[in-house]
């Protein structure tokens, strides 16, 4: 089988897919064939070192996400199939993906609100240590030192724990980000598959 002919059942085994996601599987593997063309390989040996376009076809849907993968199976049976399935299990999938989203938004929302919470403590000592400093300055001008001692005390020692609070805040913050990053990432996998993740089977395929 030439180059030309594997990529072109490729295509019509991936027709169930987006048209530019087809294209980017097809120029994947005739990069990875003309790699193997560059080694010393004859045309027919590099593709049949790709495996069938059955195989390749089945590895590229494997590596898809849940949701698509299960989408572009049943799209590839029956195009009528799939919006049969979706229109009939409207009722179903549609309050279920809403719930989710909201508890997802409920649960983010949450986290900051209590991160927001400690920076607003932070600010508050910060602001409390300020004007006792302040307070501490006038009484240098009344001359009342006693006065002055207590309220730069007090200043400092609100001034310190505001820093404390502070830094905690900072890293609590950088934390949740991360976190809901994370966890977002984890939320959308069954939808959707950042670039370059392309699956094991694939790449051992195509190796």
């Amino acid at each position: 089988m030439t180059r030309d002919e594997f990529l072109s059942r490729l295509g019509e085994l991936l027709a169930c897919l987006p048209a530019e996601q087809v294209e980017e599987t097809k120029a994947f593997y005739a990069e990875a064939i003309a790699d193997r063309m560059e080694d010393g390989m004859s045309e027919e040996e590099a593709v049949a070192a790709m495996g069938t376009p059955g195989e390749v076809a089945e590895a590229t849907l494997d590596d898809l996400p849940a949701v698509p993968r299960a989408i572009a199976r049943t799209r590839r049976r029956s195009t009528a199939l799939l919006w049969v399935l979706t229109i009939v299990g409207s009722p179903v999938w549609v309050p279920l993906l809403v719930a989710f989203a909201a508890v997802a938004v409920t649960v983010y929302i949450c986290i900051w609100v209590l991160a927001l919470c400690v920076w607003i403590i932070a600010v508050a000592l910060g602001s409390a240590g300020i004007a006792e400093l302040l307070f501490a300055a006038c009484g240098i001008t009344i001359g009342h030192f006693p006065y002055v001692l207590a309220s730069a005390g007090m200043g400092l020692a609100f001034l310190g724990g505001a820093l404390l609070v502070g830094a905690g805040a900072w890293e609590a913050s950088k934390q949740i980000a991360r976190l809901s990053a994370l966890w977002a990432r984890k939320a959308a996998s069954p939808f959707w598959k950042g670039e370059g993740e392309k699956g094991d089977t694939a790449a051992h395929l195509a190796a």
